[in-house]
C-alpha cells in the first residue's frame, strides 16, 4: 500500500512539473509574442513619422523617389471555401503557386502574405471579390522613373522593418546605400525633400547610349566609362555595363568566374590597365628633374633578370620621351621607371592614390583595394610602369589623370553635386609638370603616328592616353591570350582642361579591320571621341571654329 501511495505521488508530481512546464513555456510564448506584436506597433507608428527623400541629379531631375501603395493578406479562419479563394486569386496572379498558399491556409495560421506590394489595378480587383477575411495595408516603395539610367549608382533598396501596415526601406548599395541616413528623415523635417547628385542625367544618358552601342560592335563582354571635372571632383557621368532595371526583382547569377549585372565595374572592379599606366611614371621623372622631354632611352630589347624586354612594333635605337608616349614603347617605359627607382616609383603611384581605396563616398569604392605588387624588385618597376603586376579600378585612373591635368592639385571624386571648385587645394606637381603631361597627351591623340589618333576630334581638343592589358588567367599563372582590356583615359578640352573620361571595355574585338583589333586605339579611343562629341555641347565645351584651328599644330 505504502508503495503505491509513493508511486501515485510521484506521478502527480510529475504531472504537477510538466504542467507548470507547459505553463511557464505559454506565458513565455505569449510575453514574447506579445513583445513582438508592441514593437511592430512601436515600429509603425515610429516609421510612418519617417520619409525617404527624392534622389535628384545636378539640374532637379527626380532619380529615385518614394510612392505610395498596398499589400495583401489574409486571416485564414475568416475564409471558408479556402480551394475557391485560392482559385480565384490565380485568377489575378497567374504565377501564383497555388498548393504552396492552400498549405499557407490550412496550417493554422492565424495570418498569411497574399502579396506584399500590389498595384492600384490588382487592388481594386482583389476588393471587388468581395471575399471575407482578406485585408490591404499601407505600403512605401522606392521607385526609380529612369529605370535602368544610372543603375549602378544610385544602387537599389530593401525594406528592412515590416508590418501589415508599413514598410521601412534601407538601402544596400550605391547612393541609396551610401547616403541612407541621410535619406531617411522626419515628415515634419525642415530639409530639402531631395539629395542632389553631381550626374548630369543628359550626359548620363548619352554615355550609357555610347557604351551599350560600342560594346556591342566591340562584342566586348562588359565595360565602363567615367566623367569628371577634374577641378571640383564632381563625376558628372558613371557607368557600368551591361546594367539593370532596379525596379524589378533581384535575380541571381549562376556563373562564379563572371561578376552579376549588379557588379559596378566602374567603381568595383579592378584591371592592369597597360600602358594607360606609362605617363605616371614620367610625371615623376619631370617632378624630380631627371629628364625632359626631349630626353632620349634606348627601345633596344633587354633582360630584367630572366624576362626580356621587347616591343611589338618597331622603333629607332633611341626615342625621346615624347616619343615613348606617343608611340607607347614598353622598352622605353621600362627604362624610365628602372632610372627612377623602386621609391620614386612607389612615391608617384602613392601621391596619385592607386596603392589605396578611393576617397569616395560610395561604400563600394571604400571596400575596392587596389592589387599591389608583393614586391618592388627590378622586374616589378619594369612591368609596372607599363601597367601590369598592378589592378586599379576605373574610377583609380580618373581622379589619377585628373591630378595630373588640373595643374597639379589633388583631388578627390564625390558623386555630390557642388557649387565651386574644392576648398583646400593641395599640390601635388609643380604646374610646369601638369602642363607638358598635358602636352604629352594632346600628342598622342593629335600625332598622325599616336596611339590614339583615333581619338582626334574635328570639333574638339582632346588628349589622352590608350592602354591594352592581357588578363591575367584565373585557373594558372600567366595571361589569357587574345582577351585583353582596353582602356583609354583622356582630358577635354585640352587647351583648357576642365573633364577627365576615362573608359574601359572588357575582351573587346574590333573585327570591322583586315585583321582583328584588340589594342585601346581601335576600340576605346574612337568610343570616347564619340562620347565627347555627344556630350561636349551639354557640358558648354565650346567646338572648333573649324577644322583648320585643330589641324594647325598636328
Amino acid at each position: 500500500m505504502d508503495l503505491h501511495l509513493r508511486i501515485k505521488s510521484r506521478i502527480l508530481l510529475l504531472s504537477l512539473i510538466i504542467l507548470l512546464s507547459f505553463i511557464t513555456v505559454a506565458l513565455k510564448t505569449t510575453l514574447i509574442a506579445s513583445k513582438q506584436v508592441n514593437q511592430l506597433v512601436t515600429n509603425s507608428h515610429n516609421y510612418k513619422k519617417t520619409k525617404r527623400l527624392d534622389i535628384t541629379d545636378r539640374n532637379g531631375t527626380i532619380l529615385a523617389t518614394s510612392l505610395s501603395s498596398s499589400s495583401a493578406y489574409v486571416h485564414p479562419k475568416e475564409v471558408d471555401d479556402k480551394l475557391l479563394f485560392v482559385k480565384r486569386l490565380a485568377e489575378i496572379f497567374p504565377d501564383l503557386d497555388k498548393e504552396e498558399l492552400i498549405g499557407k491556409l490550412t496550417s493554422g495560421k492565424k495570418f498569411v502574405w497574399i502579396k506584399k506590394l500590389i498595384s492600384p489595378e490588382t487592388e481594386r480587383k482583389l476588393f471587388n471579390l468581395g471575399q471575407p477575411g482578406l485585408y490591404f495595408g499601407e505600403r512605401v516603395y522606392r521607385f526609380y522613373p529612369k529605370e535602368n539610367l544610372a543603375s549602378h549608382l544610385l544602387g537599389y533598396t530593401k525594406v528592412k522593418t515590416e508590418g501589415v501596415n508599413f514598410s521601412h526601406l534601407s538601402g544596400i548599395s550605391g547612393v541609396e546605400s551610401a547616403f541612407d541616413e541621410i535619406l531617411t528623415v522626419s515628415k515634419n523635417s525642415d530639409k530639402e525633400d531631395s539629395v542632389s547628385l553631381s550626374i548630369d542625367l543628359s550626359v548620363q544618358s548619352h554615355v550609357e547610349t555610347v557604351l551599350s552601342e560600342w560594346g556591342k560592335r566591340m562584342n566586348a563582354k562588359a565595360g565602363s566609362v567615367i566623367i569628371m571635372d577634374i577641378r571640383s571632383g564632381e563625376i558628372i557621368a558613371l557607368a557600368s555595363s551591361p546594367d539593370y532595371n532596379p525596379n524589378k526583382k533581384r535575380t541571381v547569377s549562376f556563373d562564379k568566374d563572371e561578376p552579376g549585372v549588379y557588379f559596378n565595374r566602374a567603381i568595383q572592379g579592378v584591371y592592369e590597365m597597360g600602358s594607360t599606366f606609362k605617363i605616371f611614371s614620367v610625371a615623376q621623372g619631370l617632378e624630380e628633374n631627371l629628364f625632359d622631354l626631349d630626353t632620349s632611352f634606348s627601345t633596344q630589347p633587354f633582360l630584367v633578370g630572366k624576362k626580356k624586354f621587347k616591343d611589338k612594333f618597331k622603333f629607332d635605337r633611341e626615342v625621346t620621351v615624347r616619343e615613348i608616349i606617343v608611340r607607347s614603347s614598353n622598352v622605353g617605359s621600362a627604362r624610365i621607371a628602372l632610372k627612377l627607382g623602386k621609391e620614386n616609383q612607389k612615391k608617384i603611384l602613392k601621391k596619385l592614390g592607386l596603392l589605396d581605396p578611393v576617397p569616395f563616398e560610395l561604400k563600394e569604392a571604400k571596400m575596392t583595394t587596389p592589387l599591389n605588387p608583393p614586391d618592388w624588385k627590378p622586374l616589378t618597376l619594369a612591368t609596372v610602369s607599363f601597367g601590369h603586376s598592378i589592378s586599379v579600378s576605373l574610377l583609380h585612373l580618373a581622379r589619377a589623370y585628373s591630378i595630373l591635368t588640373n595643374g597639379g592639385f589633388d583631388v578627390e571624386p564625390t558623386i555630390v553635386r557642388k557649387n565651386e571648385d574644392q576648398d583646400i587645394r593641395k599640390r601635388i606637381f609643380k604646374r610646369e609638370t601638369s602642363q607638358k603631361i598635358l602636352e604629352l597627351l594632346e600628342a598622342v591623340v593629335r600625332d598622325e603616328r599616336g596611339t590614339g589618333r583615333s581619338a582626334n576630334s574635328a570639333y574638339y581638343g582632346i588628349g589622352g592616353k590608350t592602354g591594352t592589358a592581357d588578363k591575367p588567367s584565373k585557373k594558372n599563372k600567366g595571361y589569357l591570350e587574345e582577351r585583353v582590356i582596353s582602356n583609354f583615359a583622356g582630358v577635354f578640352p585640352i587647351k583648357e582642361p576642365r573633364y577627365v573620361i576615362a573608359a574601359l571595355l572588357d575582351e573587346p574585338e574590333n573585327r570591322f579591320k583586315e585583321k582583328t583589333c584588340r589594342f585601346s586605339g581601335c576600340t576605346v579611343a574612337p568610343m570616347v571621341k564619340q562620347i565627347i562629341e555627344r556630350v561636349g555641347p551639354l557640358l558648354g565645351v565650346i567646338p572648333f571654329n573649324n577644322h583648320e584651328e585643330n589641324n594647325s599644330d598636328s
